[in-house]
């Protein structure tokens, strides 16, 4: 694994549109974007793809384990406390309107869990058929493993993949094969098994993870997703020609070109029982990624804009769903056009997540980085940024 000190900006604005597209899915019900789940899993491509980049070499170095864990989990964990500590108040609040039937205990119980990167496995008792409304409140959910920022579940395995990637650096690019082949073919098998489970019939569900029931698939994802970024990095910096990531190069003539693909990829309305998904996260995001790393020749506004967009998709990914259920309990009417909630929703997520990214998060990780990460000094390149 090789060091570059490359900074892959179209990558950052990929990630910051992705993150757009599953805000406006949560508050559309997915009405807009209803295929922008897949999101996620081009999420842990990037994340494997910018962990390998960032750390990949420093660790084989000498980089203590502890070292590298710190300084991911202080790259984490402060917008997850942010967003929780918007949350609480807010599902408190939709259970006293009558959009949720957790009770209080389990809403403190799930929240502290929940401060620990740990999930909320309530799977017994009174709270197995708790259910809270989703953002615009319709369509309940049951078993949300984060409660109070459902988005949050992707943070659980994020940090899983981060730990497991102290062993996987040190892998061959065999050994990363089959990972990846096993662990693609079992989230495949628990799609499937997850829809028969629930519907009766062979779609294949791949949006597992999220809640209770769908824990040991949201494995198998992270596990497909994260390694095969880790690959993809491994043969974008060796010496082999990459001839899938030359080829589109005449129809990629800048970044926004891939920021539109990806959006048409989430706007596309219909699943194909399954098929589609399942050609976009095992066939295009990784091309996406690839073609992406790729984008080099960018203009200097379009470094800015790239930069701007990766730079809020973190904060917009945590922050958006808290934010969302609020603005929409307050500001949303029963069977009423949900226009105005949606453009104040935006806002207010658009907005607070530049305040608090810039006032609250980035001081709170310089602060937390001199105190308990002084040992390895900053590297430049890619911003070691969590995909969701």
């Amino acid at each position: 694994m090789t060091t570059t000190d490359n900074r892959y900006d179209a990558l950052d604005g990929l990630r910051g549109v992705a993150a757009i597209a599953v805000m406006f899915s949560h508050f559309t019900q997915e009405s807009v974007f209803k295929n922008a789940y897949v999101a996620v899993d081009l999420f842990f491509m990037l994340s494997g793809f910018v962990i390998a980049h960032s750390y990949g070499t420093r660790l084989l170095a000498g980089m203590t384990a502890v070292e590298y864990i710190k300084r991911r989990i202080i790259r984490l964990y402060p917008m997850l406390l942010l967003s929780l500590l918007i949350g609480l108040p807010v599902l408190i609040e939709a259970g006293t309107v009558g959009i949720s039937t957790y009770p209080m205990r389990n809403v403190i119980s799930a929240t502290i869990y929940n401060l620990f990167f740990t999930p909320y496995m309530a799977s017994f008792g009174t709270v197995n058929m708790a259910t809270v409304n989703a953002v615009t409140a319709i369509d309940p959910t049951i078993g949300e493993i984060f409660p109070s920022n459902p988005p949050a579940w992707s943070l659980f395995f994020e940090m899983v993949a981060s730990i497991a990637f102290v062993v996987i650096v040190r892998l061959n690019k065999n050994a990363l094969l089959k990972i990846i082949a096993v662990s693609g073919i079992m989230f495949v098998i628990t799609g499937l098994l997850a829809s028969f489970d629930g519907h009766g019939h062979s779609i294949i569900d791949f949006e597992q993870g999220w809640s209770c029931g769908r824990v040991d698939g949201g494995f198998y994802r992270v596990s497909f997703g994260f390694v095969v970024g880790v690959l993809l990095y491994n043969i974008n910096n060796s010496n082999a020609q990459v001839r899938a990531a030359e080829i589109p190069k005449w129809v990629f003539r800048n970044s926004y070109c891939l920021y539109a693909l990806a959006l048409a990829l989430f706007l596309f309305p219909y699943a194909v029982r399954g098929l589609y998904p399942l050609l976009i996260i095992f066939c295009v995001a990784p091309c996406l990624v690839m073609v992406g790393a790729n984008l080099s020749r960018l203009s200097a506004f379009e470094k800015k804009v790239a930069r701007f967009l990766g730079w809020l998709s973190y904060p917009i990914y945590l922050l958006h769903f808290p934010i969302g259920r609020a603005v929409f309990m307050f500001v949303g009417k029963p069977n009423g056009s949900t226009a105005v909630p949606l453009f104040v929703a935006c806002a207010v997520t658009l907005l607070s997540a530049i305040v608090l990214t810039k006032y609250v998060e980035e001081p709170a990780r310089a602060f937390l980085s001199r105190r308990f990460a002084r040992s390895s000094a900053t590297r430049a390149g890619l911003t070691d940024r969590s995909p969701v």
